[in-house]
């Protein structure tokens, strides 16, 4: 039998599986039962149960050499516990590597990739090697207290040498310094049932969204001190409430995503952004309005003159992607004065969340199928996806974060 045969009986044997009460996305089909990628698992490689040699990785549906391909992007597998490398493409590039409990935001420091777990409530330190990512010494490389009855790590940055984590479950901002024998040298009371969550800065100030309170913590770096609190409650749709989630810094404004939920945690009304005028610490009385097209915005960068803003609402109990709602990405000009919303890209399939741009070229976290989606910002267009953080079983699978590779 030639390998092309068998490459056919293969597929038409994973066709049939299809056949199986089992729900997969678009882009997946059943192998043994099971959802999975042709394009990127090395397991099932092109058809099912062709699987990849010792050391290759599968990208675009072909088993490829591990050390040929390197990874322009990783990505923290929240429900797998590891952190994975993808192409350009993207897809899976190399093995996964194993972390602590719940991977939700990574950084870079230096050489060194860094990885905040939410459940495990801990830092993991990782390096690349001629073979690619791997463990720099044994996990947890530093282990936050946990005080309370749960952990809740939800965002890590890197600002001038130093790490930066908020702590959601205790409403602190803890100052983390890699070459200190001690690492924890800070912690910053932000509030109780503040949730802190993303952090951005400008010179000698950090800012923290505060999901709890609907307000920006706004910090002074060199005392290690809340100097400001600005209130963005009012930006909310009547009835609702404005739950910020992600910073971006651009000129001497921070621009904050608003959830914009109601009581039931349902979209309010299209989702919001806040503009803070750091000079004055003041945030504009008026909510820049991100359109029909957008409903809980989840995640935003900055490319030249324009904030990106990924959106996406889906239930906790969803089952399907048929049930996200609002998905988009949208751009928003701050060239001028007065921000200009622009025309909302859809993302159809996806939930896009955490986004970021590597040589000018966009990718987002799928907070619901474990997709990376490849986003080019010039022709405002999704132009490809890869299975990048497979489920376990049937379930959802969370791209809490993605990041440049080095």
């Amino acid at each position: 039998m030639t390998h092309r045969t068998a490459v056919a009986l293969l597929l038409a044997a994973s066709l049939a599986a299809c056949k199986a009460e089992v729900v997969c996305t678009t882009e997946q089909v059943i192998c043994d039962g099971q959802c999975t990628s042709l394009a990127s698992d090395p397991g099932n490689c092109g058809a099912c149960g062709f699987a990849c040699g010792s050391g290759e990785s599968c990208s675009g549906s072909q088993c490829c050499s591990g050390a040929g391909c390197s990874a322009s992007v990783y990505a923290a597998c929240f429900n797998g516990s590891a952190v994975q490398g993808a192409t350009a493409i993207p897809f899976a590039v190399g093995a996964p590597v194993a972390v602590e409990t719940g991977p939700i935001s990574l950084a870079w420091h230096g050489t060194s990739l860094w990885v905040a777990n939410s459940i495990s409530n801990t830092l993991d330190r990782m390096k690349l090697s001629a073979s690619g990512l791997a463990p720099d010494g044994a996990f947890p490389t530093v282990s936050v207290p946990v005080s309370g009855p749960f952990s809740d790590l939800e965002y890590l940055a890197e600002w001038n040498g130093l790490l930066y984590v908020s702590n959601a479950a205790v409403g602190s901002l803890l100052v983390v310094d890699p070459a200190a024998a001690s690492p924890i040298v800070a912690e910053i009371q932000l509030g109780n049932f503040s949730f802190p969550q993303g952090i951005a800065f400008r010179g000698t100030k950090g800012y923290v969204a505060l999901n709890g309170w609907s307000s920006v913590a706004v910090v002074d770096l060199d005392t290690r001190t809340v100097t400001g609190n600005v209130d963005l409650s009012s930006l909310a749709s009547p009835g609702a409430s404005a739950l910020p989630s992600r910073l971006a810094v651009s000129g001497t404004r921070v621009y904050v995503t608003l959830w914009n939920l109601d009581a039931f945690y349902a979209p309010a009304g299209n989702g919001r952004l806040a503009v803070i005028d750091t000079t004055t610490g003041t945030a504009s009385p008026n909510p820049v309005d991100l359109g029909p097209g957008c409903l809980n915005p989840a995640g935003i960068a900055v490319l030249g003159s324009t904030v990106w803003v990924t959106c996406g609402f889906f239930p906790y109990d969803a089952t399907s992607s048929a049930d996200i709602t609002g998905a988009s990405f949208v751009p928003v000009d701050v060239s001028g004065a007065t921000p200009v919303v622009g025309t909302a890209v859809p993302a159809t399939r996806a939930a896009p969340g955490a986004i970021t741009f590597c040589d000018g070229v966009g990718f987002a976290a799928d907070r619901f199928s474990g997709n990376v989606l490849r986003f080019d910002p010039v022709s405002r267009a999704v132009t490809s996806r890869g299975l990048v953080c497979p489920a376990s079983g049937t379930g959802s699978s969370f791209v809490a974060d993605v990041i440049c590779g080095r």
